[in-house]
């Protein structure tokens, strides 16, 4: 019986910690479009949807950086199938977009941006991805790259408009990165005793 209260207690304290973390992955997920019109160095984006693409392509043609880096482009895509993502056509992608594509996720993404902009010595970069997608990309590109500024740039995804995350269909989309963004911390939190 003591047993039984003391596992039913852990289960209690361990659902409690659950809910807690699931609260505070919430207020770290932007709720709205990015109002910071700094200009940074380059825009980074996480492929995972056309929205992404033409919001950092839209962002260089309005001046906000000089180069577009892509991560995690599909090798099969060459730059001029991406000339109609952007509002300055095939002239933008020929002066100012580099295609990654090492990347297959959020890790590789992160690892590819790190090692492009150590290569040509960029210090500050715009990264736009999806905002369900951000706070676990920002984990992930400060540990990669721990002295890069970044400046969030979300984006909502169709059907996903900006603060449509309360219905239930969103729910279970934050759900599961909540549980991907736990991976990636357990990861690194492992790797660190290792090292």
């Amino acid at each position: 019986m003591i047993r039984l209260r003391r596992v039913i207690a852990l289960g209690a304290a361990l659902m409690l910690v659950y809910g807690a973390g699931f609260g505070v992955f919430l207020t770290q997920v932007p709720s709205s479009s990015s109002a910071d019109q700094t200009p940074t160095e380059a825009i980074v984006v996480l492929t995972g949807g056309r929205q992404r693409l033409s919001t950092g392509l839209k962002l260089q043609a309005q001046g906000l950086a000089r180069k577009v880096f892509i991560s995690g482009v599909n090798p099969e895509v060459e730059p001029e199938e991406l000339a109609g993502f952007g509002p300055l056509g095939k002239a933008q992608i020929d002066c100012c977009v580099i295609l990654g594509y090492a990347a297959a996720n959020t890790l590789g993404n992160a690892a590819e941006t790190a090692a492009w902009v150590r290569a040509v010595q960029i210090r500050s970069i715009r990264l736009v991805t999806a905002a369900y997608h951000m706070p676990r990309s920002l984990f992930e590109l400060h540990r990669a790259a721990p002295d890069l500024i970044i400046i969030p740039h979300p984006v909502f995804p169709p059907g996903f408009p900006e603060g449509a995350w309360m219905r239930a269909d969103g729910l279970a989309l934050l759900l599961s990165e909540y549980h991907k963004l736990l991976r990636a911390w357990a990861r690194a939190l492992l790797h660190s005793r290792e090292a």
